[in-house]
């Protein structure tokens, strides 16, 4: 299966997609569990696992996991981020993991990037009965104003940003696709706000880790980033909390695997 074209600028920017990216509380995993009744030690498939922001926090959180990420640039992250957890060169739409072999799979900010339809067959076959989905994104929290740069920097980025998947109603990259597989039960979801700590640098690093910033040519990639670097200095930004707010989607899985299937 072929990678949505925007997910090989993840491979150019796995330094930053490390520094950058913030992670996902406790609260966060403890919402997963509870979705989907996980006990500790349940076994759980983190799909496009990425360097590990999510695979550590799973481990943290008392699961055993196997982290399952495409691209070997970000794959090689994973043993320093989450030491003893195997990581398995995969795509969602084909997993290297039996039929029945876990009891979860969680996949954070990447399911978008999914070929929904065939992604959630391939869950339903590999997630043991009484098992679920849980899916994550981090978004901005939209209860308070955020300051003057945030929105700046939110303008500047929708000005370089092409058209890109995203976690729509309806549509098959979106809830449709879970909602439309008979394996699966409806979707349930549970918000969790927090704060997220960083600072200039990171936020910079940040913005490299973006798909559509890593694949860009590399002059003009630099030119982006000086761009919010200036915008950054112009506002003063240094240390800062940002309110954050993770959504947490699971659905529990409702009847026996399919047999499996042929690759």
């Amino acid at each position: 299966m072929a990678l949505h074209p925007l997910v090989s600028g993840f491979a150019e920017v796995a330094d930053d997609f490390e520094y950058g990216r913030p992670g996902y509380p406790p609260e966060a995993i403890a919402a997963a569990a509870r979705g989907l009744g996980l006990a500790p030690g349940a076994r759980i498939a983190d799909v496009g696992a990425g360097t590990g922001k999510l695979t550590r926090a799973l481990v943290a959180g008392g699961f055993d996991v196997v982290a399952v990420e495409p691209l070997p640039g970000l794959r090689e992250r994973l043993p320093a981020a989450a030491p003893g957890v195997e990581a398995l060169a995969g795509t969602a739409e084909a997993l290297p993991l039996p039929d029945a072999s876990v009891d979860a799979i969680v996949s954070a900010d990447a399911f978008h990037w999914f070929d929904g339809p065939p992604a959630v067959a391939e869950f339903a076959r590999v997630i043991r009965p009484g098992g679920g989905l849980a899916l994550l994104w981090h978004i901005e929290d939209d209860e308070d104003e955020p300051p003057p740069w945030q929105v700046e920097l939110g303008d500047l980025l929708e000005r370089v940003r092409p058209e890109h998947p995203s976690w729509t109603d309806g549509h098959e990259q979106g809830r449709g696709a879970v909602a439309a597989s008979p394996a699966f039960g409806p979707l349930a979801l549970e918000e969790i706000r927090h704060e997220q700590a960083t600072d200039r640098d990171r936020l910079i690093a940040q913005v490299a880790s973006m798909s559509f910033v890593g694949a860009l040519p590399g002059p003009d990639r630099q030119r982006v980033l000086a761009r919010v670097a200036a915008l950054l200095d112009r506002h003063g930004v240094r240390d800062v909390r940002m309110a954050a707010r993770t959504t947490v989607w699971t659905a529990r899985r409702i009847e026996a695997p399919p047999s499996a299937m042929t690759r």
